[in-house]
């Protein structure tokens, strides 16, 4: 997977914010609530709203890279079965197909494996980044 091809933060945020906005109007959330009330109820459901969608945010990213270790680990697996002929491992093969040259009339799991696992290598630097960033802005205040 091509993690470049991805949509970015900001457009992952846009889509689970009109995700949870869509869903609490399919509830009804805060219905049946008077006037004077409602100003205040729009501000809690803000910001309810801005805590529902940054779990969801790590909640994808968490699941996202999941799925990735767990196709990267598979194909690998899949592949092993390939590269390794008469109990020996076939090194020179196995580095072709890693650099690109593959047979284009049958899937290439090793490929395959070795770009899930990049999937979740570039999540998982992301959230160590956002980590970074978080204990940073805390230790200034």
């Amino acid at each position: 997977a091509n993690s470049k091809l991805l949509p970015g933060a900001d457009r992952q945020r846009d889509f689970l914010e009109e995700y949870v906005r869509q869903r609490n109007e399919i509830l009804k959330v805060g219905e049946g609530e008077d006037a004077g009330r409602a100003s205040a109820a729009t501000t809690t459901t803000t910001t309810k709203t801005s805590e529902e969608v940054s779990e969801l945010c790590s909640q994808v990213s968490l699941f996202r890279m999941a799925s990735d270790f767990h196709w990267g680990i598979w194909g690998i697996l899949q592949a092993a079965g390939e590269v390794v002929l008469d109990g020996s491992f076939q090194r020179e093969g196995a580095m072709a197909r890693l650099e690109g040259e593959v047979d284009l009339d049958k899937w290439d799991y090793l490929r395959y494996g070795k770009n899930r696992l990049e999937g979740y290598r570039f999540v998982q630097e992301g959230l160590a980044f956002l980590d970074a960033i978080k204990l940073a802005l805390h230790c200034t205040k």
